[in-house]
């Protein structure tokens, strides 16, 4: 599988399928996550999946932009999610919501081994009231 495949699959299975041993297998054990999230294991990041699952539901993903060269992957994604949890202290709306996020991946020997995210906190904030 191709890098940029690995990433595509990283977001098909974590946040659509749920298939959080496809995480563990492809996210190295001392994964690193450079975002405000902060994962510093493969099982941090499924924890963070976890908690997304619970503030989005119906959750759509399109690949925007997908760059790749020398294990480094950037793609710009766009979401489309139902707010059904508690998200950013503000409890379920049942909007659907879309918004664009930013993550870069660095690939080593198959695996993701660090991450560099960004999700527009303040517009899905706005979105969501």
């Amino acid at each position: 599988m191709s890098d940029k495949e690995l990433v595509i699959h990283f977001f098909v299975e974590g946040y659509i399928n749920k298939n959080y041993d496809f995480v563990l297998k492809y996210l190295s054990d001392d994964y690193i996550d450079h975002s405000p999230a902060g994962a510093r294991s493969n099982q941090d990041a499924v924890n963070i999946l976890i908690d997304v699952a619970n503030m989005f539901g119906n959750v759509q993903i399109n690949v925007e932009d997908i760059f790749s060269e020398n294990g480094m992957v950037a793609t710009r994604i766009r979401y489309n999610v139902t707010h059904i949890g508690e998200c950013m202290g503000i409890a379920a709306t049942g909007r659907n919501i879309s918004f664009e996020a930013l993550e870069n991946f660095k690939v080593m020997d198959g695996k993701i081994v660090e991450s560099w995210g960004y999700w527009p906190d303040k517009e899905i904030e706005d979105l969501l009231k």
